[in-house]
């Protein structure tokens, strides 16, 4: 076997798992493990999708390579496209379960497994989650006496979602609207009895921040 032919029997035979892997954390933003674990996983999702393909493959194997019929013109159309199983369907399960991971559904975490997320900040804001967040900040010049609250959620005027980086970067913070509080750090609440709005987003580091409160529900509630 040629350097060339081992090359690309190689990057066929882990490509499948590398695609769901690479699929599945670009839907979570959450890289779970380290270098020697995530191998393992390629490897052992490469696998299952070869166990998945394995009568394209065969039929590859004997009736093209092994058979002669690959340099002999004109190759049929159709064989351009075998191929592309191999790309799609790693993709589009990948993203699949990511999805699923994201919204937290039962069958994705079954599928995947409930491995824990590497700090708790992954676990908390991985998931897609909307609530309010009390930050308080080391700096207490900053904010409202060093109270800064906001909204961890989509934003409703269409402008960009709030968004927390996930392991292995440096842990920060975008929260796409923030909350008028007064001295104490409580929300300041509106004639509808919910917080009133600033309009204003903001990026925080965690290195800035000394505590946070997370809030499920609506504040004064």
């Amino acid at each position: 076997m040629s350097t060339f032919e081992a090359l690309a029997v190689t990057v066929i035979a882990v490509l499948p798992g590398a695609l769901y892997i690479f699929a599945v954390e670009r839907q979570t933003g959450i890289t779970r493990a380290g270098l020697a674990d995530r191998a393992l996983r390629v490897a052992a999702v490469s696998v299952f999708f070869h166990f998945a393909l394995a009568p394209l493959s065969l039929w590859l194997y004997q009736d093209v390579w092994a058979g002669g019929r690959l340099t002999r013109p004109p190759v049929p159309w159709m064989l351009w496209w075998a191929p592309l199983p191999y790309l799609v369907l790693p993709l589009f399960a990948g993203s699949v379960v990511g999805a699923g991971i994201r919204r937290n559904r039962s069958w994705a975490l079954r599928v995947h497994g409930r491995t824990p997320e590497p700090r708790a900040w992954d676990a908390l804001f991985g998931h897609q989650p909307s609530l309010w967040l009390r930050l308080r900040l080391k700096d207490t010049a900053g904010g409202c006496n060093g109270w800064v609250l906001g909204a961890f959620a989509r934003d409703a005027r269409g402008f960009l979602d709030s968004r927390a980086s996930g392991y292995p970067e440096p842990q920060d913070l975008y929260l796409c609207d923030t909350a008028i509080c007064n001295e104490d750090g409580l929300f300041v609440l509106g004639t509808d009895h919910r917080p009133q709005l600033r309009n204003i987003g903001i990026l925080i580091s965690w290195e800035e921040i000394s505590f946070m409160e997370v809030i499920w529900g609506e504040p004064g509630t």
